[in-house]
């Protein structure tokens, strides 16, 4: 087992996606899913259970999180007190639509020089004193030791997949409670009288909508809404994101 093995988990348990995790650290899909499959087989255990969702963490799963946790965290420690003789890579917290948005499409941050933590609006809420050189997110974020550096926000509609009858489909939500556009959806949900239904992941959540399996409200900039159609054209929400760093 190698501490890049332990990288690996930590981003496949935290975002529940090989594709997103294979995005994040820059392999193909069949590498991580070969280290998961090595991993699962070197401690003897299945560690997730795979479905069309995503991934669901077992028991055993949940149990060797907390191990690889606790690594992770002596791991960042010792790397501080070593004296560095290469430049540090700036690390940032992001929200995981952002990520999409910033750093997949529009390419605003060198992949090469920095390093990236995926994170659901409530892990955001969680983070640490100086967790991040930078924490870019559409969650409440109010930590006392950062500063506000930038605000910005994304023009969000509700989608849905073409040709399908959006009014017997049920509105996808995030099972997040800190994230902002379930807020607003189930604002909105009040005065549209569609079911809703809870979902782990965004990635899971923009398949099943290409799918022709829901509506979500999604980011206009966000490139998978170039294949589909907007529902309740009259409704948008700006969604408010901003930059924190930390006070000096």
């Amino acid at each position: 087992m190698q501490s890049q093995d332990l990288d690996i988990y930590q981003q496949l348990y935290e975002l529940r996606s090989i594709n997103r995790t294979a995005q994040v650290m820059g392999f193909a899909q069949s590498n991580i899913t070969a280290r998961l499959k090595a991993l699962e087989n070197e401690l003897d255990v299945s560690l997730f259970i795979r479905s069309y969702q995503g991934l669901t963490p077992t028991t055993n799963g949940d149990i060797f999180y907390k191990y690889v946790t606790r690594v992770q965290q002596e791991t960042q420690i010792l790397h501080k007190r070593l004296v560095k003789n290469t430049p540090q890579r700036q690390h940032i917290a992001i929200s995981t639509l952002l990520f999409d948005i910033l750093v997949v499409q529009e390419q605003q941050y060198d992949l090469s020089k920095t390093t990236f933590d995926i994170l659901s609006s409530t892990r955001i809420l969680q983070l640490p004193r100086h967790a991040a050189d930078l924490i870019v997110t559409y969650a409440n974020f109010k930590g006392k030791d950062y500063l506000q550096v930038e605000n910005e926000h994304l023009r969000s509609m509700f989608f849905t997949a073409k040709n399908t009858d959006s009014q017997s489909l049920p509105f996808l939500i995030n099972a997040d409670h800190n994230c902002p556009f379930r807020a607003r959806t189930l604002r909105f949900f009040k005065q549209a009288h569609h079911p809703v239904m809870e979902i782990d992941s965004w990635d899971s959540i923009i398949s099943l909508v290409k799918a022709g399996k829901g509506i979500a409200l999604l980011p206009e900039r966000l490139k998978d809404c170039d294949s589909l159609t907007r529902v309740y054209e009259s409704h948008h929400f700006n969604v408010p994101y901003a930059i924190f760093a930390p006070q000096n």
